[in-house]
């Protein structure tokens, strides 16, 4: 079984940036799962909106960076929020 292009750059995108806000505000091996995790998700509801709205402001294939990437890190910012 082959997985979507799509699927795969935007996993390799969330993974990218749950580490990085990790390296950022994390303290615990258990904080990256958590960030990987909501990440992924931010990072999946993110581009569902902007396929919802119709937003095209910086695309990669079918994929939307900005809004994407807003997603991923507003759910990693709550995430952190909460888990305190």
């Amino acid at each position: 079984m082959i997985a979507s292009p799509v699927f795969v750059l935007s996993s390799v995108l969330a993974t990218c940036w749950a580490s990085l806000f990790h390296l950022l505000f994390g303290k615990r091996l258990l904080d990256l799962l958590l960030f990987w995790f909501v990440g992924i998700v931010g990072f999946l509801v993110g581009q569902a909106m902007a396929d919802i709205i119709g937003l095209r402001w910086l695309t990669l294939g079918q994929i939307h960076l900005v809004e994407a990437t807003l997603g991923c890190w507003i759910a990693m910012l709550v995430a952190q929020c909460l888990k305190a």
